[in-house]
């Protein structure tokens, strides 16, 4: 079944994915969260994270979906937002359609940068595109935060109003199961790597820009995963350019830090990402997210573009 996409938080830059008929479980989504990292100088050579087999960001022809329509859905959601407070330094925009998409932009530094995000939900998560438009120059690495929430009982409890999904809550099972142990992995040399309980960031090959002090990659790439405690389903994501992931944030959440650079000023970065939830545990996740983002891409093209 395909999620919706529609805006729970706007001054948290937070959209929520859930199901119909699933009152009881629904992931968090925050699009624009911490300033982004800067490092440099960029890797050189290809790019070679895994990129995506599938293209072109979905057309936005469709009715737009109302707010009237999108409450009976969920009480507190926004079907369409634009920020009316001039002070506000990110001055979101929003729009959800009625064939399932969703838009968004927002600023970076203070606009210096102008980000765009477009959903598209399938049928085992949702496809995600990210663009990236400079007005100044970006000479090395320029990573922007993203983060998937997961909140059970135990979290915070102002999560709970745009994220509910128990399965994936480490703190719920930290509490009731197994203080000392994680639902979160990733890939470490094509093994399965899992994460420990304290908070923790790993490198890709591409953040050894942010950490040139580590002498090898901590993992293969930037998928992020958590498995429920029994095995029976996952979710996780994957953006291109990943630099580092990490976890246990007191949100109990994951994060992927995206590098858009290097950039001159006027140009942009398009890059694909992805929300997974399957069934059959990591291994089903991993099988999903490699028919989406084929390993052996070492001459994959650069995503720049002038003049948007």
């Amino acid at each position: 079944m395909r999620p919706r996409v529609l805006l729970s938080v706007p001054r948290n830059e937070l959209v929520t994915f859930f199901w119909d008929g699933r009152p009881d479980f629904y992931v968090g989504y925050r699009m624009f969260e911490h300033h982004p990292l800067t490092a440099g100088p960029a890797p050189s050579g290809p790019d070679r994270s895994p990129r995506c087999a599938w293209g072109e960001t979905p057309s936005l022809g469709q009715p737009k979906l109302r707010d009237e329509d999108a409450r009976p859905l969920l009480p507190h959601m926004r079907a369409a937002y634009a920020e009316q407070d001039p002070g506000r330094p990110v001055q979101l925009r929003f729009q959800a359609f009625t064939d399932g998409t969703a838009w968004c932009t927002g600023l970076d530094n203070l606009g210096a940068q102008e980000r765009e995000l477009f959903f598209e939900p399938v049928e085992d998560g949702v496809r995600m595109w990210m663009r990236l438009t400079t007005r100044a120059d970006i000479a090395g690495c320029f990573a922007v935060a993203q983060c998937l929430q997961f909140a059970g009982e135990t979290s915070l409890e102002r999560m709970r109003p745009h994220s509910y999904a128990p399965a994936f809550s480490e703190f719920d099972y930290q509490a009731h199961w197994h203080p000392h142990q994680t639902l979160t992995c990733g890939r470490r040399d094509g093994r399965w790597l899992s994460f420990p309980v304290q908070h923790v960031a790993y490198h890709t090959p591409r953040g050894h820009a942010f950490a040139p002090s580590t002498p090898g990659p901590d993992v293969d790439h930037g998928l992020i995963i958590r498995e429920s405690a029994d095995g029976a389903c996952a979710a996780g994501m994957y953006w291109e350019r990943t630099a580092f992931v990490s976890n246990r944030h007191p949100a109990d959440c994951v994060h992927s830090y995206v590098d858009f650079g290097p950039l001159a000023a006027g140009e942009s970065r398009t890059l694909h990402g992805a929300f997974y939830l399957v069934e059959g545990g990591r291994d089903a996740l991993l099988s999903a997210w490699r028919r989406d983002f084929p390993i052996d891409n070492a001459d994959a093209p650069d995503t720049r573009a002038s003049g948007q």
